[in-house]
């Protein structure tokens, strides 16, 4: 690579994106190319080494004349800051030895969203390799840990299961009701599967169709009950149900919270003000969202509903999946890693 691709631009941080082959490697790709602070020096791929990233997703523009390269490729250490687009387990390999080169880590895989290791490998089937960095990294969450990602070098991407599920709750959580139990029903689309699961026949499984899948308890479990018992103080009784719908992308929660007394006749304000002080949040009181409004965009949209049944109330919220729920979220906790506006070339 020419020593040009090495030099720092003016006012730019210089970035690389491991693992681009995959939805959210292309979303992180468009969106860390399009952004006005970030050099983007490189983007690997073991599959796509030496390819043109345009003969790869031809959508992108010519400008954008990188090729893909090898995660071992040395420009990765010319970084400021690496975003690790990789399957679970890879990521707690890298981090380390990047962190050591003083490269700050934003990590969208799995490997840091859990504080416990052993709660870690029960979920995942492998043993965490590097327990140590596990306190060091920050949940991501950036309407939650906004001023601790602002000084942190390692991040850790919440999923996109827990990002709806968390928005739509956090008003609640931080409210003195108490809350009994919480049901989460969670419909994503295809693209949540990853690239290779949707291309080797999941696309047309779900044709026409929908069905829940990861009944006996879905990965994302452990990370969404971690964080309700932190920001609440205390465990709640919570069931998570996922479905897969016949759409590309998107992702929508529907949530039951059952409450031990009355329910607080001040959360709508609560909602509010948590809405009016987020960028990405939209608080629609008690209209229903529509899905298609958030897709495309790093917006959460919430609403609130009475129930049926006494002191219970329904909460929904919808965000992009691939976007507020993966590589939007991580833009966000870059521009807040490096001191820029939260929402800089996001929408």
């Amino acid at each position: 690579m020419e020593r040009k691709k090495f030099m720092k631009e003016l006012n730019k941080i210089n970035a690389g994106i491991i693992g681009g082959s995959g939805f959210v490697g292309e979303e992180l790709l468009g969106l860390v190319s399009r952004h006005p602070k970030i050099n983007l020096l490189g983007i690997s791929s073991r599959e796509l080494v030496d390819r043109e990233i345009i003969s790869v997703f031809p959508h992108f523009s010519k400008k954008l004349d990188l090729k893909f390269c090898h995660p071992d490729d040395k420009l990765f250490n010319s970084c400021d800051v690496l975003f690790l687009a990789t399957p679970h387990g890879t990521s707690m390999n890298l981090a380390g030895e990047f962190l050591k080169k003083k490269v700050k880590i934003i990590d969208l895989s799995a490997d840091f969203r859990i504080s416990d290791p052993e709660i870690w490998s029960k979920w995942y089937g492998t043993e965490h390799t590097n327990k140590d960095l596990i306190a060091e990294s920050v949940y991501g969450l950036t309407e939650l840990n906004y001023k601790s990602i602002t000084r942190s070098n390692l991040v850790s991407v919440p999923g996109c299961y827990p990002t709806a599920s968390l928005l739509g709750l956090l008003p609640l959580l931080k409210d003195s009701t108490k809350i009994d139990s919480i049901i989460i029903d969670a419909k994503s689309g295809i693209s949540g599967a990853g690239r290779s699961t949707v291309e080797n026949g999941l696309s047309e499984d779900i044709k026409n169709n929908f069905k829940a899948y990861s009944v006996e308890g879905h990965r994302h479990y452990p990370e969404i009950n971690q964080q309700i018992t932190s920001i609440y103080g205390s465990e709640v009784e919570l069931n998570l149900l996922t479905q897969l719908i016949p759409i590309f992308r998107g992702l929508y929660v529907t949530m039951y919270i059952k409450f031990s007394d009355n329910i607080s006749d001040h959360l709508e304000e609560t909602y509010k003000s948590f809405s009016e002080s987020s960028i990405h949040i939209e608080f629609l009181n008690n209209k229903i969202p529509n899905l298609s409004d958030v897709i495309n965009t790093n917006k959460c949209h919430i609403s609130l509903h009475n129930s049926s049944i006494d002191n219970q109330l329904v909460v929904i919220a919808c965000i992009d999946n691939l976007l507020k729920g993966a590589a939007g979220q991580a833009l966000e906790c870059f521009n807040l890693m490096f001191n820029f506006e939260v929402g800089l070339g996001l929408n």
